[in-house]
């Protein structure tokens, strides 16, 4: 009785966090492999990298085990632009992102542009981004109190045949987002090199909510960091750490990848890549561990990565967090090479 009365229990659940996420800020949407899709990251990282253009895809599906999986996935476009001998990148990214039962669902385009300026060895990067958000609830995909059936024992919605009997609001709200960046990066010397940000998101706070009410979103900072150490000639690491906090709440991510560079093969693996990541806060208890794995092929990067649950949702989930993945594309650069040519001295 008890189990086949559970996904009703988890379709109420889902609709009390909804009604009372009306009253609270919004959480914005993270990725494990924060570093892959560089746009969501920091607006100064359009156009940041060696080549033609630069193509990222990213797909999470999270707490698939406990209720119907929150997904998301992220489309990003980038390429450098050279005008009058200053640098200048110029890019966009779309988000979509579905939540549960209701199908709260985001659809996100942003467009964005960057300055990098070169000086004593340091970068620096500046950078805007501006777009529209949306979002919508799918109302008749939810169960209310007042379609509940006695006589079949479960919840009478298909098709809306019986009213909710409640006042839902709006199903769906548009507004305009702003954030901006900085970046550094410097190559501290043959074996390390540094690079840092910092970003402000909803810099406009936009007015967000269902309701009548006027709730404004907060401004998200935040803070990113990586490095790449050369080890030997073969092999390297790279930790990253991505802190945010608002308000409301913080979001502290830390790990590592061991990458290493492949002999010449067949399938034409350049390197391989090992690494694992937490997920904490500093006002809340330990989150997940992750385990990420991954290679280089030709030009493309691919990265899979699995989150283990290990705060108290974990007895609910039996540590199955997320699951993610992401691939990136960086065409080779056009720009002729410069060759010294010997020639007859006469």
């Amino acid at each position: 009785m008890v189990k086949a009365l559970q996904p009703y229990f988890q379709r109420a659940l889902f609709v009390l966090l909804f009604f009372v996420s009306f009253s609270v800020y919004s959480q914005d949407i993270h990725f494990t492999q924060f570093y892959e899709p560089t746009l969501t990251l920091n607006p100064s990282n359009a156009g940041k990298f060696n080549g033609d253009w630069r193509f990222n895809g990213i797909y999470r599906s999270q707490w698939g085990s406990i209720v119907t999986p929150f997904r998301t996935a992220a489309l990003a476009y980038d390429q450098p632009l050279n005008i009058l001998d200053q640098n200048f990148g110029v890019g966009g990214y779309y988000v979509f992102d579905r939540s549960g039962d209701g199908r709260l669902t985001m659809n996100k385009i942003m467009l964005s542009l960057a300055y990098h300026k070169s000086f004593s060895g340091h970068l620096l990067s500046f950078g805007l981004q501006g777009g529209f958000v949306n979002k919508n609830i799918n109302y008749s995909s939810l169960s209310f109190p007042n379609q509940w059936d006695n006589n079949t024992g479960s919840f009478n919605n298909a098709g809306g045949s019986v009213p909710v009997g409640e006042n839902l609001p709006n199903d769906k709200i548009n507004y305009f987002d702003l954030n901006i960046g900085l970046g550094w990066s410097k190559k501290i010397s043959e074996k390390l090199s540094l690079d840092a940000g910092y970003s402000v998101f909803h810099l406009n706070s936009p007015t967000e909510t269902f309701m009548q009410q006027k709730t404004k979103l907060e401004m998200r900072h935040v803070l990113n960091a990586s490095a790449k150490y050369d080890l030997n000639t073969r092999s390297f690491l790279t930790p990253n750490l991505l802190y945010m906090y608002d308000k409301q709440a913080s979001d502290l991510v830390l790990g590592a990848n061991y990458n290493y560079k492949m002999l010449p093969n067949k399938a034409k693996l350049t390197t391989v890549f090992a690494g694992l990541v937490i997920r904490d806060g500093f006002f809340r208890t330990f989150d997940a561990t992750s385990i990420i794995i991954g290679g280089e092929v030709r030009d493309f990067r691919v990265g899979v990565a699995f989150d283990v649950n290990m705060s108290q949702l974990s007895t609910a989930t039996n540590y199955r967090g997320a699951f993610e993945v992401a691939i990136t594309y960086i065409a080779r650069s056009s720009l002729p090479k410069i060759y010294t040519v010997p020639c007859d001295i006469y």
